[in-house]
């Protein structure tokens, strides 16, 4: 049986899927809990300085995939550059946990706004609808899905153009607007301090994430990470651009108490007077959904089969099909993410919210890791380690860069612990790291045995 990964994704492919792996419900759904949280002020604040965090972030992952591309990015990183495989072991399950919750957070906003579409039908059904087709994509070939992503992104870059086009037409045909924005009123600036922002960081961090899904990409890309530099620079403008651009647009025009029933994106259409923009809008959700949640289970796909490589998680993830698709991962990763099918019996909403804040932290934790593995492998290059893997682009102001980016990031995680469910979510990440510590212990000793046993064999072999 084949262990290895198709390696069919060019650079128009890296590019998009990357825009469209950053680019999804985080933002168009997610984006009125930090106005509700740090208010109007203090979310483009937020925004901002997710994106220096996530700036800061990817310059170091440009550094580490262009050495090393691996399509388990810095599970592997932690894996090579740490002797101990607990650091790989744990951050490895809890990413990919954390994105097995993204999909389950895609396919909760994304059969939200097809219930609110269509209300005859219940949203455990749309979710089952929505598994069934990402499975089939990623079943099929890599390629497939670079196209499939290159649609949806382009797609959705259209979408924001049209809204920063849309808030200007709104600003400029009626001036008025300004003062009855959320911007104008003092009381929304910053309705709960400095805490609001560190409460909604998690929240505003998991918009951005997905962008360190390049990493990933690394591992399947044709020119086995030779474009990744160039790629992730190109990326880091567009997406800084686009979610502080729309921030920043948004507060100007969107009034202070406003409640849109899906998004503020579908509030600021409905405003335009166009026939049905509102219901073109959630189309678009419902189309970001789908790419959203197609990403997150590549990447998590992808992460489960390199951990089977590392020999982290069982053997069975890395087999692929006869295309290089790790089938098993797939379809055991689609399978827990089915716990968004809670849907059904929990409020969507609340479910979402409370999905994308608990994502967020662990993504953060997973930026953390790759400023980490960057300090840690340039550290072990000057002292002449790890021959086999050239810099090919160096990231700048080496230590500070990753310094900084992982004192940014523990900030963020920190944050969360301020949010109204804080206390519940740090006692449900302490329960969850025990059991996985847990767990880390009986796959040492099940490792352990299988060399005493190994040897035994090969002992009675050579007497024999």
């Amino acid at each position: 049986m084949a262990d290895e990964l198709g390696k069919k994704l060019n650079m128009r492919h890296l590019m998009m899927i990357s825009i469209g792996g950053t680019i999804g419900t985080g933002l168009f759904v997610g984006i009125s809990s930090p106005l509700d949280i740090a208010g109007s002020l203090g979310t483009p604040i937020a925004y901002t300085i997710a994106g220096i965090i996530m700036l800061l972030t990817m310059l170091s992952l440009g550094e580490l995939s262009s050495a090393m591309p691996h399509s388990g990015s810095f599970q592997h990183y932690l894996r090579v550059l740490f002797k101990r495989p607990y650091w790989s072991f744990m951050i490895g399950w809890l990413y990919w946990l954390s994105w097995v919750l993204t999909i389950s957070a895609d396919l909760t906003a994304t059969s939200m706004t097809l219930n609110n579409l269509f209300p005859s039908i219940s949203t455990s059904v749309y979710i089952g609808l929505i598994l069934l087709f990402i499975c089939s994509v990623h079943l099929y070939t890599v390629n497939a899905y670079g196209e499939s992503e290159t649609l949806f992104a382009s797609l959705k870059i259209v979408t924001i153009i049209a809204f920063l086009i849309a808030c200007l037409c709104i600003i400029f045909g009626d001036v008025s607007t300004i003062s009855q924005s959320s911007i104008m009123d003092e009381r929304s600036h910053l309705p709960n301090g400095i805490i609001g922002i560190l409460a909604s960081m998690s929240t505003v961090t998991y918009a951005f994430q997905g962008v360190e899904i390049i990493g990933t990409l690394a591992g399947e890309a044709e020119d086995k990470g030779a474009s990744m530099n160039k790629i992730i620079k190109m990326l880091i403008i567009r997406v800084f651009l686009f979610y502080i651009l729309t921030t920043m647009m948004l507060v100007f025009v969107y009034p202070p108490g406003a409640q849109a029933a899906i998004s503020p994106f579908v509030w600021v259409f409905a405003q335009m007077g166009i026939a049905n923009a509102d219901v073109i809008m959630q189309f678009v959700i419902v189309l970001c959904g789908f790419s959203a949640s197609s990403s997150a289970l590549y990447a998590s796909s992808r992460l489960l089969w390199s951990m089977s490589k590392d020999k982290i998680a069982p053997q069975l993830f890395s087999q692929t099909s006869r295309v290089g698709s790790p089938y098993y991962a797939v379809l055991f990763t689609a399978a827990i993410a089915s716990v968004a099918l809670a849907s059904a019996y929990i409020a969507p909403k609340q479910l979402y919210l409370f999905l994308i804040a608990s994502t967020g932290q662990v993504g953060c934790l997973a930026w953390f890791c790759i400023a980490l593995c960057h300090y840690r492998f340039r550290r072990a290059k000057q002292a002449g380690l790890y021959p086999q893997y050239p810099l090919y682009y160096r990231a700048p102001c080496f230590p500070w860069l990753p310094l900084l980016a992982m004192v940014l990031n523990a900030i963020s995680i920190v944050g969360l612990w301020f949010a109204e469910n804080g206390l519940m979510i740090l006692l449900a990440e302490l329960v969850l790291v025990t059991l996985l510590s847990v767990c880390y212990a009986f796959w040492q000793r099940y490792n352990l045995n299988q060399i005493i046993s190994n040897e035994s064999a090969a002992s009675l072999t050579i007497r024999n």
